[in-house]
């Protein structure tokens, strides 16, 4: 993971990268998906964008599952694609503004199956 915090800030960075014939969530390292872990107090930066050449849509959409596991969307990005980019801000103030979620997801909307990982909120 990218995580560089400067002046009370994390910054993420994730591409929408076809791998075989799926559409995948890669970082910097070429994770596949991987956790985002997000600073709860300080603002989170998430990068997201796509491949020159690549003409297929790609947002980023951040969810807070409940305990009854109902969804709710908290954060959409603008939508990218060929080789466009964009960044969305996520601010938990503390956990206990979101205690009615259990977990938290991102996912493009476009591709939600294969492009999805999970978010671990950290103090």
């Amino acid at each position: 993971e990218l995580n560089q915090t400067q002046t009370n800030q994390t910054f993420s960075e994730l591409t929408g990268k076809l791998i075989g014939t799926t559409y995948r969530w890669i970082d910097s390292n070429n994770t596949i998906n991987p956790t985002l872990i997000i600073t709860s107090g300080v603002n989170n930066q998430i990068s997201i964008e796509s491949l020159k050449d690549d003409s297929q849509e790609h947002d980023l959409i951040i969810e807070g599952i409940t305990s009854s596991g109902d969804k709710e969307e908290l954060v959409i990005s603008d939508t990218v694609h060929d080789g466009s980019s964009s960044i969305v801000d996520f601010y938990p103030l503390d956990p206990h503004e979101y205690k009615n979620y259990k977990s938290f997801d991102y996912y493009c909307e476009f591709y939600p199956e294969t492009m999805r990982g999970s978010i671990k909120i950290t103090n």
